[in-house]
């Protein structure tokens, strides 16, 4: 049986479902949960909307908008019923489906309703669902992935989460609006719905999810599951570099870095002791390379817990200082002052202090000189030399939450990142995190990972924003593309059906421009196997065989009727249509040139449909074979991926190619923030790429972590340069 067979698609309630026994049973029991808590609450949920619809219309609005409200209110009341049903099924049966195939959506064919791709009403509809579906998850976060894991072992698949999850919070709103179509509400009141459902669920939610979680414990599925924040041990210098099983729950950095990326990294990085290792190889080496360099004389070490004291006194009193090599000569100075001679720092704290420098120094470097990320670094670097002296895993961990924090506050100061991609809320999220560590002047680890928890549940809540807004932009390009091959395929049309036949300029611009429009929405609309199709085609026949001569004009106003009626379909109002279809149909042949000229100037100040849609002509250049394999290239990638635009004369800029077309030579680049940022030629990105001007990137990797990179690849050369000088050394013979 094929897995897309409509026996495994349609299986409507947990009775039908073809599933395990335990897994039915299982579902049934959390049905019979959510029944429970949310049937008592629909009722309640239409009744909260009905006076939010009241208190949000005023009493002194036209009839025609009283009459829309009382339409809503007698069916929020009227259909109550069959909105609690059709909202309970549809819960039920998203549980019966739930070891349903899951795959990537289609996109879908463009129906006459599903032309609000381009009303503000819908967006605004699915941007609301956005908002209250995220508002929803960043305050249940920790619940629903728990329920996430559970119900994937139910599935049989990977943990589910965001819109594949069927009781998170975007199902839920989705659910909820399909079960709103039974109340008949126009747009308004159905965004009403969705603001009043937020609030109801605010409460709801969390013990609705604690209920089910609970529920699923007792049948059995995942029963020791939890989620334990990352809790550094002071002092530790064991530190496993395998990925612990909290990191699986931890929200990603909002340069959507994958968990491959950071347990590829984990798996290549050495622990502390090889690190001082190669410390130690650096300072011969550099040793061997200055004549007359001598070792130090001996001193007695600073203790720890002096060091430590030392620095919070420093911090307390705000001492400046340009960098941490100032510092440790701040430290050693009142080390001198208080014991009477020269102290040094223990090898351990020296090597771990040293790293640390060289780290900041090469992040520094990767940053934008007074850019928000550069200014958050700086206020960092004492915190964090704190926090390495008393736990060094900060440089073996890439999960480590101080190195986390670091990553997420180091991409506000990239030098790739554009100035639309800053956003206020999110340098709210890295400054208040920041803010916080600042206020410890001990700077434990527990603070670091008390402030990095906080600040990825928000990056959380940011990232899916962003995802959603990605997809929107998706969604709009792909209809965009639509409606440009609809076009295309209208031109085609009118051009075969006049066959080579002359018409005079006015009436080509006619057709060409209002009556084109009316064949590229009804092809949008029907496709090419409808009926509504064959009767826009035969129309077009009878319009152009009349302005040629080949037949009369019509006796009667039918023609001219259908010919109004389809342009008022397409937005021309009733004069604007009535006028032009009297010209298609030669009745108004007697009318003078001024009423020409007057209808052209209205037909080209509106906007058509589709306009600026169409795909760009090809360049006058034909591409090179390097541009061809570039171009090829670039169609063939699994989008969405990150790319830089380079330029010679300033810094890369990072964006998000987030859509190729696989029909014209179009592609959709977007900001960090999900925003469109341009609609680029295929051509003119393949020969960017072929000039060097374009880099694809295999990650989105963070300035904080290719600074780590790319130092601990300059001490790995550096160790390899020591032994071939050793080498090289050694004298001939015995």
């Amino acid at each position: 049986m094929s897995l897309d067979s409509p026996s495994r698609l349609q299986a409507a309630t947990l009775a039908d479902a073809a599933l395990p026994r335990r897994a039915k049973l299982a579902l049934e029991n959390v049905q019979t949960e959510l029944r429970a808590r949310l049937e008592p609450q629909l009722p309640l949920l239409l009744q909260d909307t009905g006076q939010a619809l009241a208190q949000a219309t005023p009493v002194d609005t036209d009839e025609p908008q009283q009459a829309a409200r009382q339409a809503a209110l007698y069916g929020l009341s009227r259909n109550a019923a069959a909105f609690s049903r059709r909202f309970l099924a549809a819960l039920e049966s998203a549980l019966a489906n739930l070891q349903t195939p899951r795959k990537a959506p289609e996109p879908t064919p463009v129906a006459p309703s599903e032309l609000a791709l381009l009303d503000e009403a819908t967006l605004d509809e699915q941007a609301t669902l956005a908002n209250v579906a995220s508002r929803l998850e960043a305050r249940n976060s920790l619940a629903l992935q728990l329920l996430g894991h559970r119900l994937g072992v139910l599935a049989t698949t990977p943990a589910l989460e965001g819109e594949q999850l069927p009781l998170g919070p975007y199902s839920l709103c989705r659910v909820l609006l399909d079960a709103a179509d039974a109340l008949q509400l126009p747009s308004e009141a159905r965004r009403l719905l969705l603001l009043q459902f937020e609030k109801r669920m605010t409460e709801l939610y969390p013990e609705l999810l604690d209920a089910c979680n609970a529920r699923l414990i007792q049948d059995g599925i995942l029963p020791h599951l939890s989620f334990i924040p990352v809790r550094v041990q002071p002092s530790s210098t064991r530190r496993s570099t395998a990925p612990s099983n909290a990191d699986a729950t931890r929200p990603a950095s909002p340069n959507r870095a994958t968990p491959a990326d950071i347990h590829t990294t984990a798996a290549a990085m050495p622990d502390f002791n090889a690190l001082r290792a190669l410390l130690q190889q650096r300072r011969l080496l550099l040793d061997k390379l200055r004549p007359g360099s001598t070792a130090p004389s001996a001193r007695e070490p600073l203790s720890q817990a002096e060091l430590l004291d030392t620095l919070h006194h420093l911090r307390r009193q705000a001492v400046p200082a340009a960098s941490l090599d100032e510092y440790r000569q701040i430290l050693l100075a009142q080390a001198r002052q208080t014991h009477g001679h020269g102290m040094t720092l223990a090898t351990p704290d020296n090597d771990s202090f040293e790293l640390l420098s060289l780290y900041l120094a090469q992040l520094r470097r990767q940053l934008r000189p007074r850019s928000p990320g550069d200014t958050l670094v700086e206020r960092l670097r004492l915190p964090l030399l704190q926090l390495v002296l008393r736990d060094p895993g900060f440089f073996t961990q890439p999960a480590h939450p101080a190195r986390q924090l670091l990553n997420a506050v180091s991409v506000a100061g990239a030098r790739w990142l554009a100035a639309d991609d800053i956003d206020n809320q999110w340098l709210g999220l890295l400054q208040r995190a920041v803010t916080s560590v600042q206020q410890d002047d001990d700077g434990k680890p527990e603070t670091f990972a008390e402030a990095n928890q906080t600040l990825q549940s928000g990056l959380m809540a940011q990232a899916r924003r962003i995802e959603m807004a990605e997809r929107r932009q998706i969604e709009a390009a792909r209809g965009r593309e639509k409606l440009a091959l609809a076009r295309q395929r209208a031109a085609q049309v009118l051009d075969g059906l006049r066959g080579g036949r002359s018409l005079g300029r006015f009436q080509s611009i006619l057709l060409e421009q209002a009556w084109l429009d009316v064949l590229a929405l009804t092809h949008l609309r029907s496709g090419e196997h409808d009926s509504a199709w064959q009767e826009v085609l035969d129309t077009s026949a009878r319009i152009i065989d009349i302005l040629t001569g080949t037949v009369p004009p019509p006796d009667d106003d039918a023609l001219a009727s259908r010919i109004r009626d389809a342009l008022a379909q397409v937005g021309y109002h009733g004069a604007d249509a009535a006028a032009i279809a009297a010209q298609l149909v030669q009745t108004a042949a007697d009318e003078g040139l001024a009423s020409r000229t007057e209808l052209l100037v209205q037909l080209r100040a509106r906007a058509r449909l589709g306009e600026g849609s169409e795909p760009q002509a090809a360049p006058p250049v034909p591409l090179t074979p390097s541009e061809q394999d570039a171009r090829e290239r670039l169609r063939t990638l699994p989008c969405p991926v990150w790319v830089e635009l380079l330029d010679p004369n300033d810094d890369p800029l990072r964006r998000r190619l987030a859509w190729v077309s696989a029909h014209t030579a179009q592609a959709l680049l977007l900001n960090r923030r999900g925003q469109r940022i341009g609609t680029e030629d295929l051509d003119v990105l393949a020969r960017m790429l072929a000039a060097g001007h374009l880099r694809i990137l295999e990650r989105d990797v963070t300035p904080a972590e290719a600074a780590w990179e790319t130092l601990l690849a300059s001490l790995q050369r550096t160790g390899a340069s020591d032994a071939a000088l050793a080498t090289a050394e050694v004298p001939d013979g015995d």
